[in-house]
């Protein structure tokens, strides 16, 4: 992420002059939430959003801080339920102890976070280096598994517009080795959809293709990442017919 290279501007060499006191608080914040320690992440970013509008790191702050609280809610939440405890019990416990931030999106079916930090960083600073990230974060990652094409189809329309909005983000491998995925998950849904309404030898036929570009492109990326390895496996999956969305 381009983080890296701002963190690495903060923190200076050694022998370098001592931080400056926005730089310092950023570090501790940042290195809370690296060690997935959210509500210490939470309370440190708040505090530099209170105390340092004016610094270089401002707008970086409500990125870090939307993701410090979208850790809280997948550990202390997410983690739980998929783990087998009762969703309503964990709601509950979670609501008891982090409600107070109000920033969660309640559903019959789960919690969210609301996203509103990276909703806030775009509205105010559409120019910051970490504007992609924001808007990255706020695609919805479709998970219905009940065959309907739609979602995916939308979410492949926004990942494209990210990568021609944001033309070098430090995020194309990930994005790509997304579309590449939900372009297989596609080619699926219009092929073996139980559904003959739904079934589509034309369009399973583009969606395969493009699936089988996107995870080339992904495999050409300059620089190594788990992405790379996932888009492997991807296209060897898809080249083997071996299918991997199930229909519920």
């Amino acid at each position: 992420m381009l983080f890296f290279l701002f963190y690495g501007c903060l923190t200076g060499l050694p022998g370098e002059k001592k931080l400056d006191p926005d730089q310092a608080l950023f570090r501790d914040a940042q290195k809370a939430l690296d060690a997935r320690i959210y509500t210490d992440a939470i309370d440190l970013f708040r505090q530099f959003i209170k105390k340092y509008p004016d610094s270089k790191a401002y707008s970086w702050a409500f990125q870090r801080l939307g993701e410090s609280f979208e850790g809280l809610v997948d550990r202390e939440y997410r983690q739980r339920v998929l783990a087998g405890e009762p969703e309503a019990r964990v709601r509950q416990a979670f609501l008891d102890k982090y409600g107070a931030f109000d920033c969660w999106e309640k559903t019959p079916e789960a919690l969210y976070y609301d996203m509103r930090h990276y909703r806030y960083l775009l509205k105010e600073f559409p120019d910051s280096p970490i504007a992609d990230e924001a808007a990255y974060r706020l695609i919805k990652q479709e998970k219905d598994h009940r065959g309907d094409p739609v979602g995916y189809v939308r979410e492949i329309e926004e990942l494209e517009q990210i990568l021609e909005k944001y033309t070098s983000t430090t995020l194309r491998p990930e994005i790509l080795y997304r579309m590449a995925h939900k372009c297989h998950v596609l080619y699926e849904i219009y092929t073996f959809s139980p559904d003959s309404k739904v079934r589509n030898a034309d369009r399973a036929d583009r969606y395969r293709n493009k699936a089988v570009y996107l995870y080339k492109l992904t495999l050409k990326s300059p620089v190594h990442s788990k992405f790379s390895t996932k888009a492997w496996r991807g296209l060897e999956l898809l080249e083997r017919n071996i299918r991997i969305h199930r229909f519920e």
